[in-house]
């Protein structure tokens, strides 16, 4: 069992000044041990992006995975996620296929989603259900027998 004080004592001298990113951060990092079970978990705070990212392997001989700590209180800023990907390195030398994105809430539930290369702002409200379902039907797609 880790002593969760003294690895977030650790965070906060990394150099970030933000205390609910170091929080968020360390819990990424203690889930990622304890409660996944993953292998060589290591943590950095880029200071010139101004977040901590964490690496980890599945296996023990597995490739590495780019763990990004975020807060449901912050909004996602998708900008510095692809400057995330374009500029860190993983251990093993090679640029990362994906990001995994590590979702902290204040009830200490970490919520991980992999995202991949591609994501876009959406500009504009997307379309309601009905919509979608009238430009489904005006497109000439078949529609079932009544």
């Amino acid at each position: 069992m880790v002593n969760f004080h003294e690895i977030l004592k650790t965070f906060y001298t990394l150099g970030c000044e933000d205390d609910a990113l170091c929080y968020g951060a360390c819990r990424v990092y203690i889930h990622l041990q304890e409660e996944k079970h993953m292998h060589d978990v290591q943590y950095t705070y880029e200071k010139r992006l101004q977040l901590f990212y964490l690496t980890a392997r599945k296996e023990p001989d597995g490739p590495s995975d780019l763990f990004i700590p975020s807060l449901t209180t912050n909004a996602l800023n998708l900008v510095q996620l692809k400057q995330c990907r374009e500029t860190i390195t993983l251990p093993d030398g090679e640029k990362p296929a994906s990001i995994v994105l590590a979702i902290c809430d204040g009830s200490s539930t970490v919520l991980l989603y992999r995202m991949t290369s591609g994501l876009k702002e959406i500009a504009q409200k997307l379309p309601s259900k009905g919509k979608l379902l009238r430009m489904r039907t005006g497109t000439g797609c078949e529609q079932a027998p009544k």
